[in-house]
């Protein structure tokens, strides 16, 4: 029943464009610096730029944006924890009734901080694991002692009540920590999600179209389909697996035509006016920046309204204007794989530098993620076990 509600909860809020729930960057500061990482400044970069909004003018936006129908704002950074008024913000969002979930590296969470939030208890606290050692954490992250700090955060957390996912970003410098990643989350019984796709920091720096401290397509599929058989419950995997075997190579995926480019035919449209952005950014969904920018998305700007010239409502009504007419490219259009791979207009653009390329990287990832699963799955289907398949894969 509670999936039920939340689901049409969410339908409805996409299809009335209510800002349901929204992210708020409180500062690009963090106390890691991490190779892959998509927004991180210097206080110095931050200072010269403007400076840090308070406090009271974040309150001012969630206060605003809560009667346009916010609920479930995200506190996010950087680390937001070394935000100086992150104590007010937080408690002055729950007391104008949200729910409020928070995205942090745990290293700066000591026992009266884990403490605090038992009292203000937080609808989720999302924390990023780099690594399952202070080695890895030194080589990623640049910052090796944070290791322990971060385990005793969960462990402060789960002593005081706070619900705790774990979030795994996969790189050269940790992949090998994956599984004991993953072990880790399920001894502390908790949720974890590993992300192996890194995208292009083009926030940070626009000249890294394409490119990032990243697994290379392969190496990033290999991991996914790991991560999948780690993480997976039930036949949830498997079912996984022959999905993935409908995935069609080289000009195969192009010969039939798809839904779009039909309901392109029927209606005498052109490519531009199908297929727009599809996930909750800009329809539902939104991100302020740490300048007080409204964003339909965090990880690709490509609608803005300054909040600093308008209210949240006008920029809203604006952003979800200018969303609607973001559009994907027309090679993923056509494309017969697109319901497996799901492309996402952020990701086309951070790695063809515009919505309209034709994303290498994730077609090769896509596609050696399919060889992966049919390898698995037939040696599965022809009786091997789980430890006779996958030691020869990993």
């Amino acid at each position: 029943m509670q999936g039920t509600i939340s689901r049409r909860l969410w339908a409805k809020a996409g299809a009335e464009r209510i800002p349901l729930t929204g992210a708020f960057e409180l500062l690009p500061i963090c106390n890691f610096a991490c190779k892959m990482c998509y927004v991180r400044k210097s206080r110095a970069e931050v200072e010269k730029a403007g400076g840090l909004m308070n406090g009271k003018r974040w309150l001012e936006i969630a206060e605003d944006a809560a009667k346009c129908g916010l609920l479930f704002p995200l506190l996010t950074g950087g680390e937001p924890f070394l935000y100086e008024d992150f104590q007010e913000v937080f408690a002055g969002m729950q007391d104008l009734g949200m729910q409020v979930s928070i995205n942090s590296n745990a290293s700066l969470i000591d026992q009266n901080m884990a403490r605090w939030l038992g009292r203000h208890t937080p609808t989720r606290i999302n924390i990023t694991l780099y690594g399952a050692s202070e080695e890895t954490y030194q080589k990623l992250c640049g910052n090796g002692e944070s290791f322990l700090k971060v385990k005793n955060a969960v462990r402060w957390l789960k002593q005081y009540g706070v619900p705790i996912k774990l979030n795994a970003s996969i790189t050269p410098q940790n992949v090998q920590d994956l599984e004991s990643m993953i072990s880790y989350a399920k001894e502390c019984q908790i949720p974890i999600q590993a992300a192996t796709y890194m995208f292009p920091p083009i926030r940070r720096n626009a000249a890294m179209v394409g490119q990032n401290e990243r697994l290379s397509p392969e190496e990033a599929a290999l991991a996914r389909v790991k991560t999948d058989f780690l993480t997976g419950e039930g036949d949830w995997f498997w079912r996984q697996a022959e999905r993935f075997g409908r995935f069609q190579k080289g000009e195969e995926r192009f010969r039939e035509n798809s839904d779009e480019e039909k309901r392109c035919e029927d209606k005498k449209m052109t490519d531009e006016n199908v297929m727009t952005m599809h996930c909750r950014a800009g329809h539902c969904s939104f991100w302020v920046d740490w300048q007080g920018n409204l964003v339909n998305c965090g990880m690709y700007a490509s609608a803005k309204a300054s909040l600093k010239e308008r209210s949240f409502a006008e920029a809203w009504k604006e952003l979800v204007a200018q969303t609607e007419k973001v559009c994907c490219s027309p090679a993923c259009i056509h494309c017969a794989n697109k319901k497996i791979c799901h492309p996402c207009i952020a990701m086309i653009a951070a790695e063809c530098g515009e919505e309209k390329g034709c994303p290498e990287y994730l077609c090769r990832m896509h596609a050696a993620e399919a060889e992966v699963y049919q390898a698995v799955l037939e040696k599965w289907k022809s009786g091997c076990g789980d430890a006779e398949v996958f030691p020869v894969l990993f």
